[in-house]
């Protein structure tokens, strides 16, 4: 009986390891997300569109970067789907707002 018992905690206790490895790795990915938004949001508000092409190959691999520009601001959207074997998809996304600077056309 007790070994029954083991063979079950042990299976609970990686499940739950693998659970909460997965759930940092999506904080990890959301805080690029973001990061990625944030620099790219910046770069083109300042109107260096290479820097802020530079900024977006740092997303994520398979994200992808929205770039809206409305009146003299700059949306930025950077969305990508996690899952893990039949989890999910997790859908995780960082925005960013940046006000065109002066001299910098809309």
């Amino acid at each position: 009986m007790v070994t029954a018992e083991l063979a079950v905690g042990v299976l609970v206790a990686v499940l739950v390891t693998m659970m909460g490895a997965w759930t940092v790795n999506l904080i990890a990915v959301e805080a690029t997300c973001r990061d990625v938004a944030t620099q790219v949001a910046r770069q083109m508000a300042r109107g260096d569109e290479d820097a802020a092409a530079a900024a977006g190959r740092r997303a994520p691999s398979g994200a992808s970067v929205d770039v809206n520009r409305a009146g003299d601001e700059v949306r930025v959207l950077v969305r990508v789907d996690r899952s893990l074997g039949r989890i999910g998809p997790v859908r995780l996304a960082g925005t960013a707002v940046a006000v065109l600077e002066p001299g910098v056309s809309p």
